[in-house]
């Protein structure tokens, strides 16, 4: 075979061996993206169920106790049907963290726990806003989360996190709660309607008892209430 053959039928090999090395790193590729680990889960077994929100950064700061007889509820209103209650696998509710994020107010502070909420009787009361004021704020409230209004009876207006712990009666701290039991663990306290009431009193009895922060108390309350265990 002459010198030019050589060279052609080597350039052709090469292509070949081109081609081939080409088609097997592709079919490599498609391999490894279509492996069981990356595979996204079934929308059927986890809609509507949360179980931690990483992007849930904690509550906002409100003006003052978030309320004033002038202007009643202070903060954001969403718009009607634009909020959605999140659903744990465990069956209990929380708030959209997109409209309800938590607000505090920083009248409370962890040097003067003794002097507000954890005084002998009467810090609550001083900062909660009346009836008056807190009933037109939920009728809107339920409204923003698509709640038809002749079930109010059904849900609270729930403080995300509690007046006793530094919360604020902000909008972004308010949210229609539904009054379920999904533990099971019913109550016989007439201030208790559902779980996250009992976890609330557990979280007052564990600060003002020095075994939780007011900081650690409120990022919890605001971004997963359900992880809170205060007692013992």
């Amino acid at each position: 075979m002459n010198r030019p053959k050589r060279l052609i039928v080597a350039v052709l090999w090469l292509a070949a061996a081109a081609v081939l090395f080409v088609a097997l790193d592709a079919c490599g590729g498609r391999s490894s993206s279509a492996s069981p680990s990356s595979a996204p889960p079934s929308s059927a077994s986890t809609a509507g169920r949360v179980r931690s929100s990483a992007g849930d950064s904690g509550p906002v700061v409100a003006a003052g106790h978030g309320w004033t007889d002038a202007s009643g509820i202070e903060g954001p209103m969403p718009a009607a049907g634009t909020c959605h209650v999140r659903w744990t696998d465990a069956h209990e509710p929380l708030p959209d963290p997109s409209c309800t994020p938590g607000a505090i107010d920083t009248a409370v502070t962890q040097a003067n726990l003794p002097q507000t909420v954890c005084r002998s009787g009467g810090y609550t009361t001083s900062v909660r806003p009346p009836a008056g004021i807190t009933d037109k704020a939920k009728t809107k409230i339920m409204a923003a989360y698509g709640i038809p209004a002749e079930q109010v009876g059904d849900y609270e207006l729930d403080h995300l996190v509690p007046l006793a712990d530094g919360g604020a009666s902000d909008i972004r701290n308010l949210w229609p709660e539904p009054n379920i039991f999904a533990s099971a663990k019913h109550s016989t306290s007439a201030f208790v309607h559902n779980d996250k009431d009992q976890t609330e009193q557990d979280a007052f009895s564990a600060l003002c008892a020095g075994r939780a922060t007011l900081s650690a108390i409120q990022t919890t309350m605001s971004t997963d209430w359900t992880a809170g265990h205060y007692t013992g």
